[in-house]
Protein backbone atom coordinates (compact mmCIF):
# COMPACT_ATOMS: atom_id res chain seq x y z
CA UNK A 1 0.00 0.00 0.00
CA UNK A 2 1.44 3.38 -1.01
CA UNK A 3 1.40 6.25 1.43
CA UNK A 4 -0.38 9.42 0.38
CA UNK A 5 1.85 12.46 -0.06
CA UNK A 6 1.07 15.28 2.32
CA UNK A 7 0.85 18.74 0.78
CA UNK A 8 0.80 21.05 3.75
CA UNK A 9 3.16 23.80 2.58
CA UNK A 10 3.73 25.65 -0.69
CA UNK A 11 7.16 23.98 -0.86
CA UNK A 12 5.55 20.52 -0.67
CA UNK A 13 3.47 21.35 -3.73
CA UNK A 14 6.48 22.65 -5.65
CA UNK A 15 8.47 19.51 -4.80
CA UNK A 16 5.77 17.37 -6.42
CA UNK A 17 5.56 19.72 -9.43
CA UNK A 18 2.14 21.00 -8.41
CA UNK A 19 1.20 24.65 -8.41
CA UNK A 20 -1.58 26.88 -7.15
CA UNK A 21 -3.18 29.10 -9.76
CA UNK A 22 -5.32 31.90 -8.36
CA UNK A 23 -8.10 33.38 -10.49
CA UNK A 24 -9.92 36.61 -9.72
CA UNK A 25 -13.68 36.18 -10.15
CA UNK A 26 -14.08 39.94 -10.55
CA UNK A 27 -11.61 40.86 -13.32
CA UNK A 28 -10.39 37.43 -14.52
CA UNK A 29 -6.71 38.07 -13.70
CA UNK A 30 -4.75 34.83 -13.17
CA UNK A 31 -1.51 34.23 -11.34
CA UNK A 32 0.49 31.09 -10.58
CA UNK A 33 2.04 31.02 -7.12
CA UNK A 34 5.72 30.02 -6.98
CA UNK A 35 5.98 27.51 -4.14
CA UNK A 36 9.79 27.65 -4.29
CA UNK A 37 9.89 31.34 -3.36
CA UNK A 38 11.84 31.75 -0.08
CA UNK A 39 8.97 33.60 1.60
CA UNK A 40 6.40 30.91 0.75
CA UNK A 41 8.35 27.66 0.80
CA UNK A 42 7.61 26.84 4.46
CA UNK A 43 4.25 28.60 4.68
CA UNK A 44 1.16 26.43 5.20
CA UNK A 45 -1.42 26.35 2.43
CA UNK A 46 -4.37 25.97 4.80
CA UNK A 47 -5.71 29.36 5.74
CA UNK A 48 -3.77 31.23 3.05
CA UNK A 49 -5.64 34.20 1.60
CA UNK A 50 -5.23 35.35 -1.96
CA UNK A 51 -5.98 38.85 -3.25
CA UNK A 52 -5.94 40.03 -6.85
CA UNK A 53 -2.97 42.28 -7.70
CA UNK A 54 -5.12 44.31 -10.07
CA UNK A 55 -8.46 44.92 -8.36
CA UNK A 56 -8.04 43.62 -4.78
CA UNK A 57 -10.86 41.05 -4.90
CA UNK A 58 -10.55 37.71 -3.16
CA UNK A 59 -8.85 35.18 -5.45
CA UNK A 60 -10.04 31.63 -5.99
CA UNK A 61 -7.19 29.09 -5.79
CA UNK A 62 -6.95 25.81 -7.71
CA UNK A 63 -4.22 23.17 -7.52
CA UNK A 64 -2.88 21.47 -10.61
CA UNK A 65 0.18 20.22 -12.43
CA UNK A 66 2.83 22.85 -12.88
CA UNK A 67 3.21 23.77 -16.55
CA UNK A 68 6.71 23.75 -17.91
CA UNK A 69 8.07 26.46 -20.24
CA UNK A 70 8.44 23.97 -23.09
CA UNK A 71 4.73 23.24 -22.96
CA UNK A 72 3.91 26.94 -22.87
CA UNK A 73 6.19 27.67 -25.82
CA UNK A 74 4.69 24.84 -27.86
CA UNK A 75 1.18 26.11 -27.11
CA UNK A 76 2.18 29.64 -28.09
CA UNK A 77 3.71 28.42 -31.37
CA UNK A 78 0.50 26.56 -32.25
CA UNK A 79 -1.54 29.72 -31.72
CA UNK A 80 0.73 31.71 -34.05
CA UNK A 81 0.01 29.41 -37.01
Amino acid sequence: MALATSHTTFGDLARDELAIEVTCPNCGHRRTIDGNAPGLRNRRIAGARFRCDQCGSVGLPSIGKQRRWTGRLAEHARKLR
